[in-house]
């Protein structure tokens, strides 16, 4: 694939734009110097027909040969030559172009010069007053060569084609100029990026872009590789505590396990050991067992799951949760108070919005006293369908730990002693709610309640 280049582009554009409007101007310019001179040639050429005609009519041959030695002449009365200019002497028999036009007119006819060189002739009539009174008609015709003319006019194209020239390699040079100095900033972040790329994990890791100059294009380039690398270092930190946390987590039961076998290899006879032997293992077999289908949940969750959506009875499911969380909490059905302002299904996937459900009415029964009430709303605005649920907390949780209950096997240090919480709960429910993209809200009130919110779009 061939390689192109934004600075090329931009100094090929910059020069075919201003080279065209520079072609646009000098052809303007060449094409009025061009009449300029003409038009000087042909004043010059009526100011020496009409100073021919007086000098004439005076007799003063010589003075009109030796001023007009650049000029052919030739006067006809009646269609009689009376006189012809000194420079035709050689050409007797050659007459110039006689003017067949109307009295006191003129006109400029393109010509070739007893030399064979190419001019341009003035042919006029005008009424030559005589002194006697009588008047006669006459006609003249003055040429000249044009030779001069077009020296003048060449020399002329030569300097404008020269200047075009040299406009261009000066634009050229000065677009390159511009560019460069503009396209600065994007260099200097380039070569930031390669030393980023080349420096070493404990460098990078309070490495940040900067440019000395603010420029809203490079400021929002810079703003947002910032933001990816502390996107990055928050998502390595968070992997570092999440790999710590499931070592952590997996360590504890197989360190019980070990232990509890040494013990009863130890001592293979004593009752009380042989009696609860089987039954600690498979409880702690238990624990390991949720702990990696959770965490097998939690990976699943983290990228993308197949979503069916179909209409759902909130009604029902809300029913069918709580009958499967009976047998961790007996009094379930004394505690839960639903709320359902809705008289319509809900078009959702129903493993998704089960174990959203599910995982949140869990926590919000396992972390508010046992005699205490959830409140569980579903509400029903233009827009969304919004599901709360609201329980009496025991603990006031800052805004930072609110934002950190979503991580992977976080939890709050009073709740790390208990072996049936993984802190994986709203960590599921958080993956699953951006899958689906619902928004997820987690406050807490002044009160101390504690409220979960689902808005699920209609």
């Amino acid at each position: 694939m061939k390689t192109r280049s934004i600075k090329r582009n931009l100094i090929n554009s910059i020069s075919a734009i201003f080279g065209l409007f520079i072609i646009i101007v000098f052809t303007f310019v060449d094409v009025s110097v061009d009449d300029w001179v003409q038009q000087q040639f042909k004043i010059e050429l009526k100011e020496k027909t009409s100073q021919i005609k007086i000098l004439a009519h005076e007799d003063i041959t010589s003075r009109l040969d030796n001023s007009g030695s650049n000029y052919v002449y030739q006067i006809w009365k009646n269609n009689q030559t009376i006189k012809r200019s000194a420079s035709l002497r050689p050409y007797p028999e050659l007459d110039l172009v006689h003017p067949k036009i109307p009295v006191n007119s003129y006109r400029l006819v393109d010509v070739t010069m007893p030399n064979n060189e190419s001019g341009q002739a003035l042919l006029s009539s005008y009424i030559q007053r005589n002194k006697d009174g009588s008047s006669d008609y006459m006609y003249i015709t003055v040429s000249t060569s044009t030779k001069s003319l077009d020296r003048i006019t060449g020399i002329l194209d030569i300097l404008l084609i020269g200047s075009f020239l040299l406009s261009m390699i000066i634009m050229r040079i000065v677009a390159k100029k511009i560019v460069q100095q503009g396209l600065h900033p994007l260099e200097s972040l380039n070569r930031q990026i390669k030393k980023f790329n080349n420096n070493n994990a404990y460098s990078n890791s309070n490495f940040s872009f900067y440019e000395q100059k603010h420029y809203s294009e490079i400021d929002l380039i810079i703003k947002e590789l910032n933001n990816f690398l502390i996107i990055h270092r928050n998502s390595i930190e968070n992997e570092k505590r999440i790999t710590s946390d499931i070592a952590h987590e997996i360590k504890t039961p197989i360190a019980e396990l070990i232990t509890l076998t040494e013990v009863h290899q130890r001592f293979p006879n004593d009752a009380r050991l042989a009696e609860t032997f089987t039954d600690d293992i498979l409880q702690i077999s238990n624990r390991m067992r949720v702990i990696v289908e959770n965490l097998l949940l939690l990976q699943r969750t983290s990228s993308t799951i197949e979503l069916y959506k179909e209409p759902i009875d909130i009604t029902l499911l809300l029913n069918s949760i709580q009958h499967e969380l009976t047998f961790k909490y007996q009094n379930i059905t004394n505690r839960i108070q639903l709320k359902i302002q809705l008289n319509t299904v809900i078009i959702a996937d129903e493993f998704s919005l089960k174990t959203i459900l599910t995982n949140i009415i869990d926590n919000a029964l396992f972390y508010s006293p046992l005699a205490s009430n959830i409140q569980i709303n579903v509400l029903n605005n233009q827009y969304n369908i919004i599901i709360e649920v609201i329980n009496v907390a025991t603990i006031n949780y800052s805004e930072t730990e609110i934002k950190k209950l979503v991580q992977p096997l976080y939890q709050y240090d009073s709740s790390r002693s208990d072996d049936n919480r993984y802190g994986l709960g709203l960590s599921i429910v958080n993956n699953i709610c951006k899958i689906n993209q619902y928004p997820l809200s987690i406050t807490q009130t002044t009160k101390g309640d504690f409220i979960v919110t689902v808005s699920i779009a209609k």
